[in-house]
């Protein structure tokens, strides 16, 4: 549909032509009507018209000068005029404002309608032909586009002699005169190694990383800080470029970052930027791309969507870690059962790996110092159950697909806790049965009055504090609450069932001072032994 606007000063005029025309039939639609050139003008400066039917006599502004604005501010408006006898000639002078048309009053709608079906026509042909230039432009700025893309990407691989790079640069048109030069690699980390993108996300993955380019790419070009590109693996690179090399670093820094801004809020996702070194030539710019990959791949230590700095990782990166320290923590909460203790110790090894940008395969290393130390632990525990040996082995086949520090930590952490668990299990086991033991020399040996703790301790081969522990965790007694207990037990059933004197029985559980006993077993039952055999005695 092309969109008509009427413009005459007499109502009946604009009335009759509108009623009588078949506008959606000849592929028009009428979108306004007006009663002179001034408000003509002012409605085509609001709304979109392909054709514009004037009459040449009007008040305020007349046809003449309409077409005239038209054709100065409006050139794609093609223009019909209404003209009278009179004015014919005068009309004529139109044409230099690209008057297609020019109709006598008045005008029949036969008229009108032929001279509509001989526009559209000419309106189709146009509206092909501007499609098809278009699409050549679009095709053209797409080559072109491929071809820029194609040189830099050969640049930034090194792949060709400086003297190929540079005529196939010039044939391009891309000039790289500066001082200074970094190159940046800029990856959507959902595409990356970290994660499995499901088949939905794959098939979004060439349109998320065109958006991430243009986003790259307008923020570049609007600082004049250098040339993006999009290689065909679909990462962004930007080659930064300045004429000075003061503060050049910390403005691409800053670049990078205002990048990842804002495609976190167009884009949503994640991205991870790893920035080269500063070098000084175009030949050097191969080295500081392939930092710039580099750094992209410490993302497994840091996490996604970050700026990864290669003269950050060159400051920071140490070759020997000693990890003793948090290791012992972690051993210490192993031994413990202290949850808490064991997350904060791989806590802090993390942090160190992270922060000390350790390479892949010997994050492993050192991650296995910590499962060598829990094996250690386990074998001088003489821990017999197999499924902690058994978690080692996955562990170690767990680490080797982690994509990501946090997980291979997550990972040993189960370990760790799995083993803290099972010692735990192994203690509680072994303290039982040695509790048991004690509760049957109690039983034995409670009638010698020299039973004592340490008597226990040496017949189980314990010491005194881990078998305190164990007992009364195990009872809910201290050693000497429960020899008590049963001596009191053995003196009532005594007291109650045997004519023994007071110091028999006394002897008898245990006790070597009468007297002694008298006020242990009052204290016990709230009786004396001679009321509690008044009480019970049957005999």
């Amino acid at each position: 549909m092309y969109r008509v606007l009427l413009v005459d000063d007499e109502a009946l005029v604009r009335d009759a032509i509108s009623a009588k025309i078949r506008w959606e039939e000849l592929g028009y639609e009428l979108a306004g009507a007006c009663k002179n050139g001034k408000e003509a003008l002012e409605f085509i400066r609001q709304n979109p018209v392909d054709l514009l039917l004037t009459d040449i006599c009007m008040p305020f502004m007349d046809g003449m000068e309409l077409s005239r604005q038209v054709y100065t501010d409006f050139p794609q408006i093609h223009i019909v005029i209404f003209s009278g006898y009179n004015e014919f000639e005068y009309a004529k002078n139109a044409m230099k404002y690209r008057v297609e048309e020019y109709l006598l009053k008045p005008v029949t709608a036969r008229e009108l309608t032929d001279t509509l079906c001989s526009l559209k026509r000419k309106l189709d042909e146009e509206r092909k032909e501007d499609e098809s230039n278009r699409e050549l432009q679009q095709e053209y700025r797409k080559n072109r586009s491929l071809v820029r893309a194609k040189a830099l990407t050969n640049l930034v691989l090194g792949n060709k002699t400086m003297e190929e790079h540079r005529a196939e640069l010039s044939e391009a048109g891309i000039e790289l005169e500066a001082a200074a030069y970094e190159a940046a690699s800029l990856e959507i980390d959902l595409y990356s190694e970290l994660f499995s993108p499901d088949k939905e996300q794959k098939e979004q993955s060439a349109l998320m990383s065109f958006m991430v380019f243009n986003i790259a790419d307008e923020l570049v070009n609007a600082r004049r800080a250098g040339i993006a590109f999009q290689r065909n693996d679909n990462s962004t690179v930007i080659i930064f470029m300045s004429s000075f090399q003061k503060e050049f670093h910390s403005a691409v820094a800053k670049t990078c970052l205002d990048i990842q801004k804002a495609i976190a809020v167009h884009v949503k996702m994640p991205v991870t930027i790893g920035i080269g070194s500063c070098v000084h030539s175009p030949e050097e710019i191969s080295r500081s791309y392939e930092e710039a990959k580099a750094a992209v791949g410490y993302r497994y230590l840091l996490g996604e969507g970050r700026v990864i700095d290669t003269a950050v990782i060159r400051e920071k990166q140490t070759d020997i870690l000693t990890l003793e320290e948090p290791i012992d923590r972690v051993i210490m909460g192993i031994q413990s059962d202290d949850k808490r203790k064991i997350r904060d110790g791989l806590e802090e090894i993390g942090q160190m790996l992270a922060q000390t940008y350790q390479e892949k395969n010997k994050v492993y290393l050192y991650l296995q110092q910590v499962v060598v130390a829990v094996n250690g632990l386990m074998k001088t525990a003489d821990l017999n159950s197999t499924s902690p040996f058994q978690s080692a082995e996955l562990f170690i086949h767990n680490i080797s697909e982690a994509r990501t520090l946090s997980q291979m930590l997550e990972y040993l952490g189960g370990y760790c806790i799995n083993t803290a668990e099972e010692l735990k299990l192994q203690r509680e086991g072994s303290g039982s049965r040695q509790a048991l033991l004690a509760l049957d020399y109690i039983e034995k040996n409670y009638g010698k009055a020299e039973l004592n703790l340490q008597m226990v301790c040496d017949y189980l081969a314990i010491s005194p504090s881990y078998f305190s522990t164990i007992f009364k965790n195990y009872t809910g007694e201290t050693f000497v609450e429960s020899l008590t207990r049963k001596r009191m037990e053995k003196a009532m059933e005594l007291l109650a069932h045997t004519n023994m004197k007071n110091y028999e029985i006394a002897e008898r559980v245990g006790f070597a001072d009468p007297h002694y006993f008298s006020i242990a077993f009052k204290k016990a039952t709230g009786k004396t032994p001679k009321e509690y055999a008044r009480e019970t005695r049957r005999l």
